[in-house]
């Protein structure tokens, strides 16, 4: 039987490397606007986010949103939202990526409890989407279509 990496690969696929971390959440390195931060993978999430006061670090060019996010421990969270940006993951790259920005503090008091650093922002199910990706959880891994 072919290994799934090597189906995935041959079908224009690349692996990126993700980080188990204490609190069982996958982490990888993302660049943003030339940007490099650390990025929670959360397929239940719809939106691609970056942390409310990372606006600046990450070069985006944001404005207030109307729509209100829900998160797993809130409701009615305000957001701003930014088109048009250039993301990368390994050598995947996408040149408009939308970012929701919303207040991941409550994502950050919750790594915490497991000693995990605060996260940059959360990847989701919007990227993985339009990157047909595969997470691969035997052996850490998130594949992205090119």
């Amino acid at each position: 039987m072919q290994r799934l990496s090597s189906l995935l690969r041959k079908k224009g696929y690349i692996r990126l490397p993700l980080t188990k971390v204490a609190s069982g959440h996958y982490i990888c390195t993302v660049i943003l606007n030339g940007v490099s931060g650390n990025f929670i993978i959360d397929t239940g999430a719809s939106h691609s986010c970056v942390a409310w006061d990372k606006e600046a670090y990450f070069k985006l060019n944001a404005t207030i949103s109307e729509q209100q996010a829900a998160t797993a421990s809130s409701q009615g969270v305000d957001t701003k939202h930014s088109e048009g940006n250039h993301i990368q993951l390994g050598s995947w790259e996408r040149q408009n990526q939308d970012i929701v920005l919303i207040d991941l503090s409550s994502v950050d008091a919750a790594l915490e409890q497991f000693e995990v650093a605060p996260v940059d922002g959360i990847l989701g199910a919007d990227l993985f989407h339009k990157a047909k990706a595969v997470l691969d959880y035997r052996r850490n891994g998130l594949y992205l279509y090119k």
